[in-house]
């Protein structure tokens, strides 16, 4: 992430300025106390002489001071991934030649990232007393708003000498890329998963097995291990009994991002929130609650221009690698094929969480799809209240808004009358009500 300006070996990738040049007040001083002294001379006038005489002192010292070499100058971020809402930083580095008495910096004002300071610009005075010049660091903030790929830069550096006679650049180093990772918002269940499959999750099995929540006391049986043996009932009943505990399993939660179309305005962490950005931090936030229980996770994102997709995982490693897939998401319509190929990775006891805007046919399709074939699917409803047209539409396009928003209640309604829950994203408890009817359902069909 380094890149280096004039004066060493790697060069920057727009055309750097190698030598020093004259600064417009060293030219004008140069040119007064000329024309100062010629004019005393033809009118004898010598107290011009004594006027100009401090200009000519200044330029005839910094022309004796000119600097030789040329300094060198890099560019590093201090962090390649950031998640939105922290705080990142482009730092220069900068070894001046003898003679440099100010070393400067501008960072270029780009989207979605806040400068510190806020034009951007950094300055500093450098010591030049011991007749060495030691390497300079100059760092300025740059915190992103918005999860996505985003440039930080160019950036100009620039150093000047005493009495700002002469200036060395300003030289660009090029953009810096950086990643950034959608801030999955507060979110907590207090419901569990229904119908748990493997065996390395915090959810009780509905059968018995290894694990750590205590089931029952039955009588011992060849196999059981000794240090199940409960002694208190064995000297009771002067027979050996063990006690028993439900398996320890784990849910496939296959999360699905409805990317197709990107409504509303997004002002970043700070402001509001389009329907994309609901649907990226809700499924990072979704991710981060099911790995957090110990739950296997998989993403896949239905995008034309971006479409993505993550096996099942477990751990916090899998909880960072579905944040850096969503920092990829971007919108764009897609083949309706796709639904097929993810359908084939999913098990009859996986759960299935939708998040979507419920805007587009291909989106509810998929949903009455996966309900119909017999997967336990739970949709979010990621629009938001407060989504509107752009008030610069024209009356005919508000109409067609409002139109397509009754059509998409009609849809919805359809939707929920087949069987599959639409839970508008509210952040934390969202799911909870949800969940547990869906686990009071998996119980209830697994009794009988």
């Amino acid at each position: 992430m380094t890149t280096t300006a004039p004066g060493s070996s790697r060069t920057t990738g727009s055309p750097p300025q190698s030598r020093w040049r004259m600064t417009h007040a060293h030219l004008r001083a140069v040119l007064v106390s000329t024309a100062g002294v010629l004019l005393a001379l033809l009118a004898r006038r010598p107290d011009l002489v004594v006027l100009v005489a401090p200009l000519a002192a200044i330029a005839g010292w910094s022309i004796l001071d000119t600097p030789r070499g040329s300094p060198a100058a890099s560019s590093r971020l201090t962090r390649r991934v950031v998640t939105e809402g922290d705080r990142a930083a482009v730092v220069v580095d900068m070894t001046p030649t003898d003679g440099a008495e100010l070393v400067s910096t501008s960072l270029a004002a780009t989207p979605w990232m806040n400068r510190r300071p806020r034009h951007g610009a950094r300055v500093q005075l450098l010591e030049t007393g011991d007749g060495t010049s030691e390497e300079v660091r100059l760092v300025t903030g740059a915190d992103p708003r918005r999860w996505g790929t985003h440039e930080i830069g160019p950036m100009l550096v620039g150093t000047t000498t005493a009495w700002g006679a002469f200036r060395w650049g300003p030289v660009t180093l090029p953009a810096r890329t950086v990643r950034v990772l959608p801030a999955p918002v507060a979110f907590d269940a207090s419901a569990p998963a229904p119908r748990p499959r493997g065996l390395v999750g915090q959810h009780r099995s509905a059968r018995p097995g290894e694990g750590t929540e205590f089931a029952t006391i039955r009588p011992f049986q060849w196999g059981d291990r000794l240090k199940r043996i409960h002694w208190a009932r064995s000297l009771r009943s002067r027979e050996l009994h063990v006690t028993s505990s439900y398996a320890d399993q784990d849910t496939h939660v296959a999360l699905l991002v409805d990317a197709h179309i990107e409504l509303g305005r997004s002002e970043g962490i700070d402001g509001a929130a389009s329907s994309l950005d609901r649907s990226v931090r809700a499924a990072a936030a979704l991710a981060e609650h099911f790995v957090r229980q110990g739950d296997r996770v998989s993403l896949q994102v239905f995008s034309g221009r971006t479409p993505l997709r993550l096996p099942p995982g477990t751990g916090q490693r899998h909880g960072r690698r579905v944040r850096d897939v969503l920092s990829r998401v971007s919108p764009g319509q897609q083949r309706d094929d796709a639904l097929r190929r993810f359908r084939s990775g999913l098990g009859s006891g996986s759960l299935v969480v939708m998040v979507s805007a419920l805007v587009s046919p291909t989106a509810l399709a998929r949903v009455a799809a996966l309900a119909r074939s017999g997967l336990t699917v739970v949709v979010v409803d990621a629009l938001g209240e407060d989504t509107a047209p752009p008030p610069d539409w024209e009356p005919l396009d508000a109409l067609a808004w409002r139109i397509r928003m009754l059509e998409r209640d009609r849809e919805t309604r359809r939707i929920q009358h087949s069987g599959v829950p639409v839970v508008p994203w509210a952040g934390p408890g969202s799911l909870d009500l949800v969940l547990r009817r869906l686990a009071h359902r998996g119980r209830a069909g697994a009794s009988r």
